[in-house]
């Protein structure tokens, strides 16, 4: 099928490549040829990373230069991803066809401003608390993976509105003498400064902003920032969802999202 450019997570907030989860099956449900990468440092990668937008953009032109794409692709991009998304789409306008964010953000400073821990906990419950001091010690690089697990297990169960849904991670006995993952460098380099609010208006593909109505993670208003900022961009709430709409409405994101790329 045709190409769709998958981004992945920059900063590798994951147990498994963005190849191997489930929005990249989704869009090879729909008859796609999906392309995605393993970012510098993580999964299979072995280069050494530098924790920044430019190499993620670079790897994406590395990677559509090596299979040799030279047309505009539709390009899609998840939470993190899709802020990196947001990023190439700014930088080379000319690469991208479509543009399909989910649950995105302008940037560390519009999920500071929505997002967690207050979107989802009150101060006085003792998971707020657990996110702000797992948080710390993860993104600071004095935790094990152990901790970065168990921070991710949290903060995703919190992401799903259908709990049901949610599957934790396994910490395995070794995760308590084993250091974080190399890439959350990314959020150490990018904390609070990385932001393309003011650029959203250099975006010139057609845009579609998808985000679930219970999402903690990157709330309504975050997207809504970005419906007002990317010229003529449309978004839709997904009524029973969180964090994860191509999981927890799969038949009804399927829907959308086709009738999107096949416009």
């Amino acid at each position: 099928g045709q190409p769709v450019l998958l981004f992945p997570y920059p900063h590798a907030h994951t147990t498994r490549p963005m190849a191997d989860g489930e929005l990249a099956q989704t869009l090879v449900k729909l008859g796609r040829q999906v392309i995605t990468f393993d970012v510098p440092g993580a999964y299979r990668s072995t280069r050494t990373p530098e924790g920044d937008m430019a190499e993620i953009i670079a790897s994406a032109d590395e990677t559509l230069s090596r299979l040799g794409i030279q047309d505009a692709v539709d390009v899609v991009g998840h939470s993190m991803s899709g802020l990196a998304a947001l990023a190439y789409a700014v930088e080379r306008p000319d690469k991208v066809n479509r543009l399909l964010l989910v649950g995105s953000v302008s940037g560390f400073p519009a999920a500071a401003r929505y997002g967690l821990p207050r979107s989802t906990f009150s101060i006085i419950e003792p998971d707020f608390w657990r996110i702000v001091l797992w948080g710390i010690q993860v993104n600071s690089g004095r935790a094990t993976m152990a901790r970065h697990k168990q921070l991710q297990n949290l903060m995703e169960r919190t992401s799903f509105y259908k709990k049901d849904l949610f599957t934790a991670v396994e910490i395995k006995p070794d995760d308590y003498h084993q250091g974080i993952p190399i890439r959350m460098i990314w959020n150490r380099n990018m904390y609070r400064r990385l932001s393309y609010a003011d650029k959203l208006a250099k975006v010139a593909a057609p845009t579609l902003i998808l985000v679930g109505r219970h999402d903690p993670e990157a709330p309504v208003a975050c997207s809504e920032e970005l419906q007002i900022g990317i010229p003529d961009a449309r978004m839709i709430i997904f009524e029973e969802s969180g964090h994860f709409p191509f999981i927890e409405q799969p038949t009804a994101f399927l829907t959308i999202v086709r009738r999107f790329l096949d416009n």
